[in-house]
């Protein structure tokens, strides 16, 4: 499956999008960096987003060094990428200075598996840790969902159960367009952006007729990330987020996703 980490947190969904903003206590000191890394079970890369919610847009970006421990190795955040290609998953609509910078792994990220964060900002070190959780399971459909072709709009309830270390969940459609080779293939937007913590829901996206075949998932997003998002704006103080340091904050977490739904165009053939 085609790489892809938080978009923990547009194509996720990311809550609030450029929202994510530093509390007044932490715009008080001019050093403060946002950071967001959410690992992504099965992933071989990770992403670590940075910006300065302090400066403007057009000021320089954060210069941040990380590295990531899993069991029996580091991986150093040593790649910086374009933010605009989706940071792994990040908020990207920061209207903030930020830097997207990758780590390539020994290994692809586990579920139920501990991994620490160890970096440094203009303030000083920074450091997290996190378990990523296990998948949510989808109950219905069980299998193959037919879709049929006289509308460009899907509506698709699912039923689905989280282990308890998941806070969040959100549904994600891949696409294969054309003749269904997956030479052309990409991530349809998908409603609600974070799914009922109930366990039902409908799932509802649009897509052409020349949309072959699809998977949907749910992904499931770890406490931590879900604290954050609950928090921000609040005090300043940031509990259980996965990730502490002197003038940081932000969240580290993990994901997982669901088995895949097959979705498949009926064109009455």
């Amino acid at each position: 499956m085609r790489a892809r980490g938080l978009v923990v947190l547009i194509a996720m969904g990311t809550p609030g999008g450029c929202s994510y903003v530093a509390s007044p206590e932490s715009l008080l000191d001019p050093d403060v960096i946002s950071i967001a890394i959410v690992l992504a079970a099965g992933e071989s890369q990770a992403h670590l987003l940075a910006g300065s919610p302090h400066l403007g847009r057009f000021d320089p970006p954060p210069k941040v060094t990380a590295g990531l421990i899993g069991p029996g190795w580091r991986a150093e955040f040593t790649q910086e990428t374009d933010p605009k290609d989706g940071c792994g998953g990040g908020p990207t609509d920061w209207p903030i200075p930020k830097v997207c910078l990758k780590a390539v792994l020994p290994e692809p990220i586990r579920e139920q598996v501990a991994y620490k964060l160890v970096g440094k900002g203009p303030k000083g070190s920074f450091t997290g840790e996190t378990v990523v959780p296990s998948a949510p399971l989808i109950l219905e459909p069980r299998d193959t969902v037919w879709l049929p072709d006289s509308t460009n709009v899907a509506r698709i309830p699912i039923r689905y159960r989280a282990p308890p270390e998941v806070g969040t969940m959100r549904p994600e459609v891949f696409r294969t367009d054309g003749n269904g080779t997956g030479t052309e293939s990409g991530w349809i937007r998908v409603l609600p952006r974070t799914l009922n913590p109930e366990g039902h829901d409908t799932a509802v996206w649009e897509y052409t007729l020349r949309l072959q075949w699809a998977s949907l998932h749910v992904l499931g997003i770890g406490q931590h990330y879900t604290h954050f998002w609950k928090l921000r704006g609040g005090s300043g103080l940031w509990p259980k987020t996965g990730i502490s340091g002197k003038g940081v904050y932000g969240y580290f977490d993990g994901s997982a996703r669901s088995r895949p739904i097959r979705i498949l165009l009926d064109n009455g053939g």
